[in-house]
C-alpha cells in the first residue's frame, strides 16, 4: 500500500468513477432536498454555483443546464447532478472532499483559489454543514479502474494533494463525466509519475519527494538543478 506522503508525486489524478446509489436511496433523497438547493442559492457577494457549473465553465463539477425559464432541475437532471457531486466527495470524510474544500475559505482549511470565490467563510456556515452532513451519511463506494492506487490509499486526500500542488482541477487528468475513463493522456502520465515518485522515495526516504517538490503550483515542473540551469524537462 502506498503511504499518503509518498503519493504527492509530480503529476496527478488516478481516482476512478465510483458506483452510484440508486435514485430511491436515502442518500439521493438527502442530496435532492438538502444539498442541490445550495447550488441555486444566491449568496451575498458571490454568484450562484449554477452560474458557472451549469454553463460549461465549472471544471470537474458539471451541473446540468437549467431549461430557459426554469428555476429548478428535472428529476433526470437531478440524478445527473447527484452523480457529478458524488464523484467529488469522500464518503464519511467532509474535509477530504473536493466539493466541500475547494469553495471554502483558506483560513477555514479550504483551497487558496476558487474561481467562483470562497463561498463559505467557515465550516460553521449552515450550507457547508448541510454538505458535510450529506457526505457523512454517504455509503462506501467502489472505485473502478485503479491501476496504481488502491481503495485504501486515502484516495480523495491524495487527489486533493495533486489538485493543490498543480493548481488544477480533476479534469486535468479525468473526463468529468467518467473518472474511470483513460481517455485523457495526462492520466497515464500521472500513473508514471506516481511510480517514479515511489521509486525516488524508496531511495531517499518516504515523503522526501512530493508533487510540490517539482511542480510548485504549476502544471509543468519548475525545479532545475542548480549546477545545470539550462537542463530542460522533456515535457
Amino acid at each position: 500500500m502506498f503511504h499518503l506522503r509518498v503519493l504527492l508525486p509530480a503529476a496527478f489524478l488516478l481516482i476512478s468513477s465510483a458506483s452510484i446509489a440508486p435514485a430511491q436511496s436515502a442518500d439521493y433523497q438527502f442530496f435532492k432536498t438538502h444539498v442541490q438547493p445550495i447550488f441555486l442559492k444566491h449568496r451575498p457577494t458571490h454568484g450562484r454555483c449554477v452560474t458557472c457549473h451549469g454553463n460549461g465553465n465549472g471544471g470537474s463539477f458539471v451541473l446540468q443546464r437549467l431549461a430557459p425559464g426554469s428555476t429548478d432541475w428535472t428529476e433526470a437532471q437531478t440524478m445527473l447532478n447527484y452523480e457529478a457531486a458524488s464523484r467529488l466527495v469522500s464518503p464519511g470524510k467532509p474535509t477530504s472532499s473536493q466539493l466541500l474544500m475547494h469553495p471554502l475559505a483558506p483560513d477555514a482549511g479550504g483551497d487558496v483559489f476558487h474561481s467562483g470565490g470562497h463561498q463559505f467563510a467557515s465550516q460553521d456556515d449552515p450550507d457547508w454543514q448541510e454538505l458535510a452532513a450529506w457526505v457523512r451519511q454517504k455509503p462506501p463506494v467502489e472505485y473502478k479502474n485503479l491501476k496504481v492506487l488502491q481503495s485504501g490509499d486515502h484516495l480523495m486526500d491524495v487527489m486533493r494533494s495533486f489538485n493543490l500542488s498543480l493548481r488544477e482541477d480533476c479534469t486535468y487528468c479525468h473526463v468529468a463525466s467518467d473518472f474511470s475513463s483513460d481517455a485523457r493522456p495526462n492520466k497515464s502520465r500521472a500513473r508514471q509519475m506516481m511510480q517514479m515518485t515511489e521509486t525516488l522515495n524508496a531511495s531517499l526516504g518516504a515523503g522526501n519527494i512530493t508533487c510540490y517538490t517539482c511542480h510548485r503550483g504549476d502544471q509543468k515542473p519548475r525545479t532545475t538543478h542548480p549546477n545545470y540551469p539550462d537542463l530542460k524537462f522533456p515535457y
